[in-house]
């Protein structure tokens, strides 16, 4: 082969390859890029089952939670109750409440209030150490416990939080007050056995602070002292309610009173008033007791006889 058809072979070779080696690189190049998905707006399919719970409150501190939510569809929303247990119990303590709010239609979130239960961590903040000592400082936090509650349950798809209700026993309650002068959209606080200095938590001051806030007050009538100094702290705006007994039933003590079913339903007018929540329609059309019909029927036939003589 002479020097010219060789240059001319070459030359043929190049150009039937160079076509193929730029496809090549394109075609790589492509499948390197990311795949972009469009028209999609599926969302995570809403959790609706009872289940523990863990958020971080407002300065870091791992709450822990029981959560008990209400099944719902269509993209609703339902409003929430969070219950804060009373000294030294956990938050198991509400356990006797919670299906009268679900029958309603409020989520529950009952917590353990930080050095407590669940919520103990981190262990180098030595939380369980001001909760049993009773610190002042360590109580003066606990409303941040709370708003940590409200921003996880924000990021829930079946919760409303403009419809948040606090509930709170014993020093529970001075947590609930603490966080609602400083949350003055919270719908409804209510109060088992209030103290007006529990912790040291200046819960007159704070229901100063509540102007715009429903609060129920509710203690036995031995516990009620601090309950009259509440109400007349607020203005005369508060709420307040009294059952008989002492320190055997207080804060949630009271669910085991023999008025027991009577404090819960007092809690849930009051919560279902100001959450905007209808009242179920009773059946009027009762069964009525045959012998009673009987004697309406007797003592009309009377009537019947008498008048005919």
């Amino acid at each position: 082969m002479n020097l010219g058809k060789t240059r001319q072979w070459r030359r043929s070779s190049l150009n039937r390859v160079l076509p193929i080696l730029l496809c090549l690189t394109i075609c790589s190049t492509v499948s390197a890029q990311p795949t972009l998905v469009t028209g999609s707006t599926k969302k995570d399919p809403v959790d609706f089952t009872d289940r523990v719970v863990t958020f971080p409150s407002l300065d870091g501190v791992t709450i822990e939670a029981d959560y008990y939510p209400v099944k719902v569809s269509g993209g609703k929303r339902t409003p929430v109750a969070v219950l804060i247990h009373m000294y030294p119990l956990d938050r198991s303590s509400w356990k006797p409440f919670v299906p009268m709010l679900r029958d309603a239609g409020i989520a529950v979130l009952a917590y353990d209030i930080r050095g407590t239960g669940g919520s103990i961590k981190p262990e180098g903040r030595n939380l369980e150490t001001g909760y049993k000592n009773r610190d002042a400082t360590h109580f003066s936090l606990a409303w941040m416990d709370v708003e940590g509650a409200k921003n996880w349950l924000g990021k829930q798809g079946n919760i409303n939080v403009k419809r948040l209700t606090v509930i709170g026993a014993s020093v529970g309650c001075s947590i609930s007050l603490d966080y609602a002068h400083r949350n003055p959209t919270t719908k409804a606080v209510v109060c088992l056995s209030p103290g007006t200095n529990y912790m040291e938590l200046d819960s007159i001051e704070h229901i100063k602070a509540c102007s715009s806030v429903p609060v129920l007050l509710i203690s036995p009538e031995e516990e009620y002292e601090p309950v009259k100094k509440l109400v007349e702290a607020s203005g005369g705006k508060a709420k307040s309610k009294k059952y008989p007994g002492g320190s055997e039933n207080h804060g949630t003590r009271m669910f085991d009173a023999d008025y027991g079913k009577k404090v819960q339903k007092k809690i849930m007018k009051f919560v279902k008033k100001n959450l905007g929540i209808k009242s179920k329609k009773k059946d009027k059309k009762e069964t009525k007791d045959p012998s009673k019909k009987k004697k309406k029927k007797k003592k009309k036939k009377k009537k019947k006889a008498k008048a005919d003589d």
